[in-house]
């Protein structure tokens, strides 16, 4: 018996014991907090005859991190085992060898799965494999109104995202986030007219009705003209966000808009900006944090800077901005 797994960027099959190369592995894209299905096609050489059962088929899902991996799904024989961080959330065909199928597909998507996962079929004496790249797009941010905290109700939290260059976000969104890490003390709107907030580190003022466990806080559906700040959803970014390298001043707001211009670019927005976040901790940048940083006017974090205060600009580029 001869057993080969189809690259889902390719017509032929792979040879047995034969490593893809990764810059040609196949690519799929999933949205933060939807599904995906990373393919993994294989099939048998001769045909298995009937005598030959399922439980001779086994399927592995790992996840490649650098010289290491992380076990995602083994199947064998109608058993399942998950690794603890895809709990619930990752599944193979029930009967994949009579298929051919051992696509995995992932479900309440989230920023860390994204990442190269590998596909191993085995099949008696035989086995092969290939790699899947995933990509999540999608954040998640905190924004409330110039003037104070909790000032927005419904509509106006909708508009709010709108006028960021976002959309509100769902608790399906809200929740992902705070799987990845997300830590706001802060009350908002969502898409479903409830208003929550994710607390990762318990503490006083904080709880909320989880008390002293990590979760999603949630106030429950409210009437639309209570005010709160708003969650706010980012999908796929039109244009490219960039800080001028050769820029050694600090700009007042008008100052800034006339340095993108001269880039053929735009000032960014919140909704823009949010996707290029600290990724490297630094004291001086939000005491030590990852995460995109709002520099507020007063330490009750309210207020937003004045126009002509100074401080760099971040742009973006004019294509696809509207």
């Amino acid at each position: 018996q001869f057993l080969k797994i189809k690259s889902c960027n390719k017509t032929k099959y792979n040879s047995i014991l034969c490593f893809p190369d990764v810059k040609k592995s196949c690519s799929v894209i999933g949205s933060l907090a939807g599904r995906v299905v990373l393919p993994c096609h294989f099939s048998i050489m001769p045909p298995a005859p009937s005598s030959l059962t399922h439980e001779l088929l086994r399927i592995k899902w790992t996840k490649l991190e650098g010289e290491g991996e992380k076990v995602v799904l083994v199947a064998q024989g109608g058993v399942v085992k998950v690794g603890q961080e895809y709990r619930n959330r990752v599944s193979v065909a029930s009967h994949p060898l009579s298929i051919g199928d051992a696509s995995l597909m992932i479900v309440k998507l989230r920023a860390s799965d994204a990442g190269l996962y590998r596909c191993e079929v085995m099949h008696g004496m035989e086995d092969t494999q290939d790699t899947v790249s995933l990509n999540v797009t999608g954040v998640v941010f905190h924004y409330r109104a110039r003037t104070s905290r909790y000032t927005l109700d419904f509509p106006g939290a909708v508009d709010a995202c709108r006028a960021a260059g976002a959309s509100i976000a769902s608790p399906e969104q809200l929740m992902a986030a705070f799987e990845d890490g997300l830590d706001q003390c802060d009350a908002g709107w969502l898409a479903d007219q409830s208003v929550r907030y994710p607390i990762t580190l318990p503490r006083s003022g904080c709880l909320g009705d989880l008390m002293s466990r990590p979760g999603v806080r949630t106030y429950g559906i409210r009437d639309p003209t209570e005010k709160y700040d708003v969650y706010c959803f980012v999908d796929k970014l039109h244009g490219e966000v960039f800080y001028p390298p050769s820029l050694s001043d600090k700009l007042t707001l008008q100052q800034a808009r006339e340095e993108c211009e001269k880039h053929d670019a735009v000032l960014a927005s919140p909704g823009q900006l949010v996707r290029y976040p600290i990724t490297v901790p630094r004291p001086q940048c939000g005491g030590g944090l990852l995460g995109v940083r709002t520099l507020y006017k007063y330490e009750n974090q309210t207020g937003y800077p004045d126009p002509t205060d100074k401080h760099g600009p971040y742009r973006t580029t004019k294509v696809g901005i509207f």
